[in-house]
């Protein structure tokens, strides 16, 4: 762990808990960039990343030293997505459309983006399509599969880590990637 991490971890349980904050600045884009890319939807993605960060504080006792915080936050993270995906299941889905969806109203739900402020304009539409495309295909994916994928993909995460956060062994990590890709 970052010795900055582990000084400020160790303050917090020391008493002085305004130094969470630290944490929570450091690691907040990521928490929520990894929350959405899970939940396609920015709302839910907010609700999940501050739920995770809660979590975290209240937990922060059982904390293991020398461990990576930020691996140790990402599995709280994903641990909430899947609550919510939970909560989801449980309530009927009710939709009510009249016409077609406005693409500007309706990128919530993009887990990726292959934006290119070079490119020209008709280049920015087909990128734009093609981020629709993935994250429509991406959401089709299990759970499992579309984390391992996000996680290592969209994140940035070493296949390391990304079965740290997953708790399951590297090879399962490969083969859900695998079966994302397939």
């Amino acid at each position: 762990m970052a010795g900055g991490d582990a000084d400020t971890i160790q303050a917090v349980l020391d008493g002085d808990v305004d130094r969470y904050a630290e944490l929570v600045d450091q690691y907040q884009e990521q928490a929520l960039k990894l929350a959405f890319s899970l939940l396609g939807n920015y709302e839910d993605a907010k609700d999940a990343s501050q739920e995770a960060f809660i979590s975290a504080y209240r937990s922060l006792g059982r904390f293991r030293q020398g461990a990576k915080f930020s691996t140790w936050l990402y599995r709280i993270v994903v641990n909430e997505c899947k609550d919510v995906y939970k909560r989801r299941a449980r309530q009927p889905a009710v939709v009510a459309t009249v016409g077609e969806p406005d693409p500007d109203l309706d990128g919530a739900g993009l887990f990726v983006d292959v934006d290119d402020p070079a490119a020209n304009p008709s280049d920015q539409l087909a990128n734009r399509e093609l981020a629709q495309q993935l994250s429509t295909a991406i959401g089709r994916l299990p759970m499992n599969q579309r984390t391992a994928f996000l996680l290592h993909h969209v994140n940035g995460l070493p296949l390391e880590e990304v079965a740290l956060v997953m708790r399951c062994r590297l090879g399962t990590v490969k083969s859900h990637i695998f079966r994302a890709t397939d």
